[in-house]
């Protein structure tokens, strides 16, 4: 039983590292985007910066989703996340 227990544990944490992870840093870019173009920037440089911006990102949530200790944190961190930058997301615009 332990090692079904443990399995699923794996299969949790990569789904939410890698699915979570992108879907946090697809957020971020797009918040990040908008902001930067109602702070002045024009809007493609404020896109592609925040593009470029999102590989490194996204290496440091997928990197934060394996090393963190428990399966749990990182859902309910990534699950905070996305709604706090889906919130922003839809009062952008």
């Amino acid at each position: 039983m332990r090692f079904a227990s443990d399995a699923a544990r794996l299969v949790l944490r990569i789904a939410g590292a890698v699915g979570g992870g992108y879907a946090c840093t697809a957020l971020a870019v797009t918040v990040g985007a908008a902001l930067l173009a109602r702070a002045g920037m024009a809007r493609s440089e404020a896109v592609v910066l925040m593009a470029m911006l999102g590989f490194p990102i996204y290496l440091g949530v997928l990197l934060w989703g394996f090393a963190v200790r428990r399966v749990r944190a990182l859902w309910l961190v990534l699950g905070a996340a996305a709604g706090v930058l889906a919130l922003f997301q839809t009062l952008l615009g």
